[in-house]
């Protein structure tokens, strides 16, 4: 049960929106690369350092996300 709460908190967390650091267009998080100094860049922009979401979201703490947070102050 808590994998598939997780899973959703991730998605949810994907759906931010956030400019890349190249082009300045903005995309979903879930579509972005994460740069070694923490900037984020889309397809066309990255690099091959450079962690898609799918990756990253993987290492995140979700309990710090503000997806989880808000839940917890109602």
């Amino acid at each position: 049960m808590e994998v598939n709460q997780n899973e959703e908190v991730i998605e949810v967390f994907g759906k931010r929106i956030q400019r890349c650091y190249g082009c300045f267009i903005a995309y979903h998080l879930k579509d972005m690369y994460l740069g070694e100094d923490v900037t984020f860049f889309c397809e066309n922009c990255r690099d091959e350092t450079m962690f898609h979401f799918d990756q990253f979201a993987r290492l995140l703490d979700i309990s710090k996300l503000k997806e989880v947070a808000d839940e917890h102050h109602h």
